[in-house]
């Protein structure tokens, strides 16, 4: 079974990779991803280019209203079932898609399919604001302007052969128009999927502000006349009491249960909205999954600011400095606390140094965890050439990774991309002082460790922390991408 997706897209580079990451993480395959721009002038059509999806059809309709461009997607689509996924949105989860199939495949009689959506902040997958139950439809509340949400949607294309296209004068409310022809005049079968689709920023087109909700007012009302049914007016302005519990009444954790960032980022050093995952406790390091744990600190966030760390489904992080405890509401915990507090699993067997260890270090860890250590070596160079060494991982082995940021962070990535089970912290120069080997920060230094590491190597330290900042700097002022960034802690 294929299924089409069709993308509007009209300037949309600042979300636009999130929604193509969606779609090329989804482990079902049989997918054609048409993609109808309106003539953008950002970045869009070059995001588009590099978009390595083998199965994208991409067109050019300029100056075109977005029913019309959705229409022409629609005509060009060739799959069993059409769904629209807006360039500012993307689905719940990578197996979205296969879930969707297998329910399609047991209702073989159902032409229209209708999910939940939940509505998040700009800067924040994770808070949701509004869910719509698409469960609590039913077809009398159309009567009141209401409609399931569209964009769960999937829909047999034979429907729009037979029924007819979106009203392309219409600007925001024409799915109002197909659902009341379709739902509640033909009574053509639907079903809810039971799980939630689509994830849609706030502030969309048809919720945007008091004038959108004019207008949509003003079509649904249309869209009643033109298919000769009564309304009454009142009842339509009203609506907007009946989505009250989609604000209010919503369990935040159940609906973020089953969400995962994408599998896939095609884009990696030109992410828009970036979201880390914080721990505030080291027992809450996930040893029971695949996992990056790395220090959230300056010169984390400067080599982020650079591009040249990013966002990973997998990364973890704690706070080791007073710079991300302006992001975030957490204390400082040093690396060395990390080491001397880790609890390892039973099932861990082995622990992998990659990088510098000393004779001290690696004694150290021997008798504090009695398991066997294992050294890898690496030479001073490019992380081009660090990335084509050959790493051998044993089952059962915990990895730490004693490279400076950002090479320790880019080689867990590259190992992430080619393990299929892997368990790495990047801990840096932590080890060499949780062992004993170099001296402890003074107490008074505490929040400004960079300083006490001045006295060694220190024009090389000067160097790095000078192009630290001017990435931080850079990053925050100029790119503003700390501002579209949020730092979340799990449970």
């Amino acid at each position: 079974m294929k299924i089409s997706i069709i993308t509007v897209t009209y300037n949309s580079g600042k979300t636009l990779r999130d929604t193509l990451n969606s779609i090329i993480s989804q482990t079902y395959k049989n997918i054609e991803h048409i993609i109808v721009d309106g003539g953008s002038t950002d970045e869009t059509k070059t995001i588009l280019k590099r978009y390595p999806n083998s199965k994208k059809k991409i067109y050019t309709k300029s100056n075109s209203g977005i029913y019309e461009a959705i229409n022409y997607g629609i005509k060009k689509a060739k799959g069993n079932f059409i769904t629209i996924l807006n360039s500012d949105d993307f689905y719940q989860s990578e197996n979205t898609i296969a879930n969707v199939v297998k329910k399609i495949k047991k209702n073989k009689s159902i032409k229209i399919f209708v999910g939940d959506v939940a509505y998040f902040e700009e800067s924040d997958y994770y808070n949701v604001k509004r869910f719509y139950n698409v469960g609590n439809f039913s077809p009398w509340q159309m009567k009141f302007g209401l409609m399931p949400p569209h964009p769960g949607s999937f829909i047999k294309k034979e429907i729009y052969q037979k029924n007819g296209l979106y009203k392309e004068y219409f600007k925001i409310a024409a799915d109002f128009e197909f659902f009341l022809k379709n739902i509640y005049i033909n009574m053509t079968k639907y079903k809810s999927l039971e799980e939630t689709i689509v994830r849609m920023r706030l502030g969309g087109i048809s919720s945007k502000n008091i004038f959108s909700y004019i207008v949509s007012t003003k079509e649904i009302w249309q869209s009643f006349k033109i298919n000769k049914l009564s309304t009454n007016l009142i009842s339509l302005i009203l609506r907007f009491p009946w989505k009250i519990n989609q604000l209010f009444f919503l369990n935040k954790k159940k609906i973020n249960k089953n969400f995962n960032l994408f599998k896939v980022y095609f884009d990696k050093n030109q992410l828009f909205i970036n979201n880390f995952n914080m721990i505030d406790d080291f027992k809450k390091i996930p040893f029971k999954k695949n996992f990056i744990l790395s220090a959230m600190n300056l010169a984390f966030l400067g080599y982020f600011g650079a591009g040249k760390v990013y966002p990973h489904k997998n990364l973890y992080h704690w706070v080791d400095g007073v710079w991300a405890q302006k992001y975030i509401n957490l204390k400082k915990k040093p690396g060395r606390d990390l080491i001397r507090q880790l609890v390892i699993p039973k099932n861990i067997k082995n622990i992998l140094v990659i990088g510098n260890i000393s004779t001290i270090s690696k004694k150290y860890l021997k008798n504090k965890y009695d398991l066997n250590i294992i050294h890898k070596s690496l030479p001073y160079a490019p992380i081009k050439t660090l990335i084509k060494t050959k790493i051998k991982i044993p089952k059962n082995t915990l990895t730490l990774i004693t490279l400076p940021t950002p090479k320790q962070e880019q080689l867990a990535y590259n190992i992430s991309n080619k393990k299929k089970n892997y368990q790495i912290i990047c801990i840096g120069a932590s080890l060499s002082i949780a062992s004993g080997e170099e001296t402890e920060v003074p107490k008074i230094l505490k929040n400004y460790e960079f300083i006490w590491r001045l006295r060694s190597d220190t024009l090389r330290r000067i160097i790095r922390l000078l192009e630290t900042i001017y990435y931080y700097v850079k990053g925050s002022i100029y790119l503003r991408k700390y501002i579209n960034t949020s730092f979340r802690i799990i449970d």
